[in-house]
């Protein structure tokens, strides 16, 4: 049984080694469809369509709350009808 967990084990690690030096091969060679390359135009799995842009809506107002103009307004006026008494 030990025997057998090793050889997994040991197959994933050359397998993942060999995956990243033919990446590394691949990217080296510039996708150029050269020794080692990928054509870029070639599709690697299922393709999809764009999907359309929506326009762009104008910007919501902001919630009284979160408007940092009106929330200095509102203790500007705050503090001109009731001064700090010190």
């Amino acid at each position: 049984m030990i025997p057998f967990l090793v050889a997994v084990l040991v197959l994933v690690v050359v397998g993942t080694l060999l995956w990243k030096v033919m990446a590394a091969q691949a990217a080296q060679a510039g996708h150029d469809g050269g020794p080692g390359g990928m054509v870029e135009d070639a599709p690697t799995g299922p393709t999809r369509q764009q999907a359309p842009r929506r326009p762009q809506r104008p910007r919501r107002p902001v919630a009284p709350d979160d408007d940092p103009e009106f929330l200095r307004s509102l203790d500007e006026k705050i503090q001109r009808e009731d001064p700090p008494s010190a």
